[in-house]
C-alpha cells in the first residue's frame, strides 16, 4: 500500500486544476525547445552550427576543446555532422530573443517561491516545477528529464509549491478517512457528499494501522534479503577471487595436472632411487662371488705346483715325505666346493614395490584424475524456486538457499513442498556419472540427497528418506543419519559436522556417494539402489540460525 504522504500530495491537483488546465501544450513544447542539449539549462548566447541544431556558446567551445584534445575533430554533439571550427559558427539572435522573452514572461507570471529542485543535491537551484505524482519539485534541467520520459507524460505539472501533509484536497480539512479505492485522504464532508459510494474507506487510524503492518511485513522481507546479501558477501570475501568463470574453473584443472605431473615426477625419482640401489647391490654381489673364484684359483695353482715338484722327486724316502706335506692341502682343494661364474641376482620385486609405495600412487593418482574429472565436468545446477517452501529464501542467482523466519509470497504451486523446508534442484539425470559440491553454514542442520519428481509435497512422507522415492544423509543435533525408506542409520564413526560435501551420483551402477571435502577428504556414506526415474538434487533445512544456508558449488 502507498504511503499515505503519496495519497495526500496527489490532491494539490484538485486545488490546481485551473492553472494547469492554463498551461497548453505547445507552452510544455516551447519550454523543451528553449533548453541547450549539453547544459539541460535555457540557452545562453546560443550559437547555430551548420547542420541547423542550437547549443549555449559555452556549451559548444567546451565540446570543441574535449574533441581537439583527443584529435577527434569538430563534430556536432547531436547528428555528428562535422563542421570547420568555432570561427565558422554564427550567434542566433532570434533564438536568443525568444529566450529572453520567455524568461521575462515566467518571471511576470511566476509568484516569488522559496521552493528549491529536489534533485539537485549540491545546490539550492530555485524550483520551475512540481510534479504532484512524483511529489518532487524539478528546476529547468530536471523538468527537462522528467518530460523526456515516456511514463511521466501523464504526470500534474504545477507551479512550484511546497506539498502540505494536513487538510484533505478539496476542502482542506484533517483528513478522517483514507479511500482506498482512489487512494485519497478524506474529510467528513468529502465521506457525506457521496463522491465514494461503495468505494473501500477505512478511517485513518485503520488505515494507518493496515498501512504500518504492511511496512513492517516487507521491512522483514528487506532484512532477510539483507542478511542474505551480506552472508554471500561474507563467502564471496573469503573465496577472495570470484570461481564462476571458465578461466578460473580451467586454471584449476591446470593446478590439478600440475599436481599429477609432479606426482608422476616423485615416484619416477623414487624409481631411479631404487634402480641404483639395487644395481649397486648385484655390483657388491658380483664382485663377492669374482672375489671368490679368484681366491679358488689361486689355491688350485699352488697345490697343483706342489704336487708337480713332489712328483719330480726321485728318491723315495724324500718323496714320502713330500707327500705327507702337500696331502692334506691337496685334499682340502680337490674335495672343496667349485666356485662358479658369478650371476646377476634377480631383482627383488617385493621388496621394490615395497620401497616404491605403488599402492600410495596409485590412491594419489585415482584421487587427483577424480578432482580433474569433476573440475571438467562441473555442473552449474540451481535451485527451483517452484519447489522451495515458503521459509526458504533464494538469491538471485538461484545457488544459495537459506532459512528465513518470514514466510516467502511464492506463487502457489503444486510442485511446492508445503511441511518441511526442502527444495530441489532444476536439473535432474537419467543417466551417467555425476559430482556436484555444496557448502553449508556452520552449526547448521540440513539434508542432501536425491529424490524422484514423484516425491510427496506435503504431509510427513515428503520428508526427504521417509519412502522409497528418496535417498537422505542428514546432519541434526550433532549426528549424522542416512535415510532411506523410513530406515535410519546413525554413522557413529563421523564426528565433526561437514561444511563441504561431494556428492557422486552413478546412475547406471546404482550408487549414491557422499564425501566431506573441507581440509582432508572423509567419506561419509554410500547408497545402492536401481534408479527407475529421474532423479534430482534435494536439500532441506532444518535449523533457523542466521547461518542455516545451503550453497551450491558452480565448480571446483
Amino acid at each position: 500500500m502507498f504511503s499515505l504522504f503519496s495519497f495526500l500530495a496527489s490532491a494539490e491537483h484538485h486545488k490546481e486544476k485551473q492553472r494547469t488546465m492554463s498551461q497548453s501544450k505547445q507552452e510544455k513544447l516551447l519550454e523543451l525547445e528553449l533548453i541547450c542539449p549539453i547544459c539541460q539549462r535555457l540557452y545562453l548566447d546560443p550559437v547555430c552550427l551548420p547542420c541547423g541544431h542550437n547549443y549555449c556558446l559555452a556549451c559548444i567551445q567546451n565540446a570543441a576543446d574535449v574533441a581537439s584534445a583527443q584529435t577527434f575533430g569538430n563534430h556536432c554533439p547531436e547528428c555528428r555532422e562535422e563542421y570547420g571550427g568555432m570561427d565558422k559558427l554564427q550567434k542566433n539572435v532570434k533564438l536568443r530573443g525568444i529566450v529572453e522573452d520567455y524568461k521575462a514572461t515566467v518571471d511576470e507570471m511566476s509568484e516569488p517561491t522559496d521552493v528549491i529542485c529536489d534533485h539537485c543535491l549540491d545546490t539550492e537551484t530555485p524550483a520551475i516545477k512540481t510534479c504532484l505524482k512524483c511529489e518532487m519539485s524539478l528546476c529547468a534541467r530536471h523538468l527537462h528529464r522528467h518530460s523526456e520520459r515516456e511514463s511521466f507524460q501523464n504526470h500534474t505539472l504545477v507551479h512550484p509549491q511546497k506539498l502540505s501533509l494536513t487538510g484533505c484536497a478539496v476542502h482542506g480539512r484533517l483528513p478522517e478517512y483514507f479511500c482506498s479505492s482512489d487512494s485519497t485522504a478524506l474529510c467528513g464532508s468529502c465521506l457525506l457528499e457521496g463522491s465514494h459510494h461503495n468505494h473501500d474507506v477505512l478511517t485513518v487510524d485503520a488505515a494507518e494501522e493496515e498501512m504500518r503492518q504492511a511496512l513492517e511485513s516487507r521491512c522483514k522481507e528487506v532484512a532477510n534479503r539483507l542478511q542474505m546479501a551480506e552472508t554471500l558477501l561474507q563467502k564471496a570475501a573469503e573465496e577472495q577471487i570470484p570461481s564462476n568463470s571458465v578461466g578460473d574453473k580451467m586454471s584449476k584443472s591446470v593446478a590439478l595436472m600440475d599436481k599429477m605431473v609432479g606426482l608422476v615426477h616423485c615416484y619416477q625419482d623414487r624409481i631411479k632411487l631404487l634402480q641404483e640401489e639395487e644395481i649397486n647391490q648385484q655390483k657388491e654381489s658380483w664382485q663377492s662371488g669374482l672375489e671368490l673364484l679368484q681366491a679358488q684359483q689361486q689355491q688350485l695353482k699352488e697345490a697343483h705346483q706342489s704336487t708337480t715338484e713332489v712328483l719330480a722327486v726321485t728318491d723315495k724316502v724324500k718323496f714320502i715325505h713330500g707327500f705327507l706335506m702337500v696331502e692334506p692341502k691337496f685334499r682340502k682343494v680337490v674335495k672343496g666346493t667349485m666356485a662358479t661364474t658369478p650371476n646377476k641376482a634377480p631383482i627383488n620385486t617385493k621388496r621394490l614395490l615395497a620401497n616404491l609405495k605403488i599402492d600410495d600412487f596409485k590412491t594419489e593418482m585415482v584421487q587427483l584424475l577424480h578432482e580433474l574429472n569433476i573440475s571438467l565436468n562441473f555442473l552449474e545446477l540451481t535451485f527451483n524456486i517452484d519447489t522451495a517452501h515458503p521459509s526458504l529464501l533464494l538469491s538471485n542467482d538461484r545457488q544459495t538457499v537459506k532459512y528465513s523466519s518470514s514466510k516467502q509470497a511464492y506463487a502457489d504451486n503444486p510442485e511446492r513442498f508445503s511441511t518441511v523446508p526442502q527444495i530441489l534442484c532444476s536439473q535432474g539425470f537419467t543417466s551417467g556419472e555425476h559430482t556436484w559440491v555444496l557448502e553449508m553454514g556452520e552449526h547448521s542442520m540440513w539434508s542432501v540427497g536425491i529424490c524422484y519428481n514423484s516425491l510427496p509435497r506435503k504431509g510427513d512422507h515428503s520428508r526427504l528418506g521417509r519412502n522409497f522415492v528418496s535417498w537422505r544423509l542428514q546432519w541434526k543435533n550433532k549426528k549424522l543419519m542416512a535415510c532411506h525408506a523410513s530406515s535410519s542409520v546413525v554413522l557413529t564413526e563421523i564426528i565433526n559436522q561437514p561444511l563441504r560435501v561431494e556428492v557422486t551420483l552413478d546412475y547406471e551402477r546404482g550408487t549414491l556417494v557422499f564425501h566431506s571435502t573441507k581440509g582432508h577428504r572423509e567419506h561419509l556414506h554410500t547408497f545402492r539402489a536401481t534408479f527407475r526415474e529421474p532423479v534430482y538434487p534435494a536439500f532441506g533445512i532444518h535449523s533457523t540460525t542466521a547461518e542455516s544456508w545451503i550453497t551450491l558449488q558452480s565448480g571446483m
